[in-house]
């Protein structure tokens, strides 16, 4: 290889690797709040379940909520179900899930068949509030948990391991 296409390559393949630094440095996942005490206070909503029943975020101050945006026709959500249930199974009452679905096609009778399907035992919801912009969500899946003291701790956006979520789970139930 010459000397000129060398230093090219080397200087293409650092430009790529700042590029790719940057972009996972932007990604809104892990810890939020910087672990100091500071609290990103997650915004309340009302919104009524697949059901009919109305619900308030605030509803479940005291307890860890988990909130799960996604779309019936989104493979990873789907998947991410089963990390979901998983994690419910491990806390049982100490955990809220909330699914609410960002896509503006999925129906009432579409969420309660997609629920039933997959055996989602936790409140769905379709997102008639504007919640996915309170909570500036760009990707499905995007999982947002909540403390107990209402402020987000945790953002991951993509499919997102039953592991990695018991462990956060966990550190904020103290356990």
């Amino acid at each position: 290889m010459k000397k000129a296409e060398l230093l090219i390559l080397t200087v293409v393949l650092v430009v790529a690797s700042l590029l790719i630094v940057d972009a996972l440095r932007r990604l809104p996942h892990g810890p939020i709040g910087g672990g100091g005490g500071g609290c990103e206070k997650a915004p309340d909503f009302t919104l009524k379940d697949i059901y009919g029943q109305e619900f308030s975020l605030s509803d479940f101050r005291g307890k860890v909520v988990i909130l799960d945006f996604f779309m019936i026709r989104c493979a990873p959500c789907k998947a991410e179900v089963r990390e979901l249930k998983e994690v419910l199974d491990e806390f049982g009452g100490q955990v809220v899930i909330i699914s609410i679905s960002v896509d503006p096609s999925d129906t009432d009778k579409d969420l309660r068949d997609y629920a039933r399907e997959n055996g989602i035992t936790w409140i769905v919801a379709r997102d008639t509030a504007d919640v996915a912009d309170d909570y500036r969500i760009r990707a499905v899946p995007t999982l947002v948990i909540v403390d107990q003291d209402g402020c987000v701790r945790y953002r991951h956006e993509g499919l997102t391991s039953s592991e990695v979520l018991k462990d956060e789970v966990a550190e904020l139930l103290g356990s």
